[in-house]
């Protein structure tokens, strides 16, 4: 597994050293302690950073992104559902999660050509968060499963 230095994350990300302090602060970011108490960060970082950036780009709150990033912290790990070895990404919940998403979303058609502006734009960007969530855990799982492909 990839660690990352603090310097080499941010300039993998384009962020500075400041920003992910203040998202490891926020909670947004976990590094790994090394022994001599030096952080470290995983290579699932530099995903989440590049996702946080990407909704900062689309005008989201760090609150709005907060809650959205506690999403990846759910049941996409096998670990917490107890199948695969722990710390993996469950295939099975991800495929759950693409078929309830299709669902929503042909769900949503007819309701967007009845509503305003305003509040198909709220629709959409909550459809997109959902989407991204799941996106960024395939993202992962693929970023797992690399070495044996």
């Amino acid at each position: 597994m990839k660690l990352y230095k603090i310097g080499e994350l941010a300039e993998l990300a384009g962020v500075s050293k400041r920003t992910i302090d203040y998202y490891t602060n926020l909670n947004l970011l976990k590094p790994v302690r090394s022994e001599s108490n030096y952080r470290y960060y995983q290579q699932d970082s530099l995903l989440r950073l590049k996702l946080i950036e990407g909704m900062k780009k689309q005008r989201f709150t760090l609150d709005e992104i907060k809650e959205r990033m506690s999403v990846l912290g759910q049941p996409f790990l096998a670990g917490e559902t107890g199948k695969n070895r722990p710390g993996s990404i469950d295939v099975n919940f991800l495929k759950e999660q693409f078929k309830q998403l299709e669902i929503q979303l042909a769900q949503l058609q007819p309701v967007m050509s009845g509503l305003d502006a305003k509040q198909a734009a709220l629709v959409t960007r909550q459809a997109l968060m959902q989407s991204l969530a799941v996106i960024q855990s395939l993202l992962l799982y693929l970023n797992e499963t690399a070495p044996f492909i």
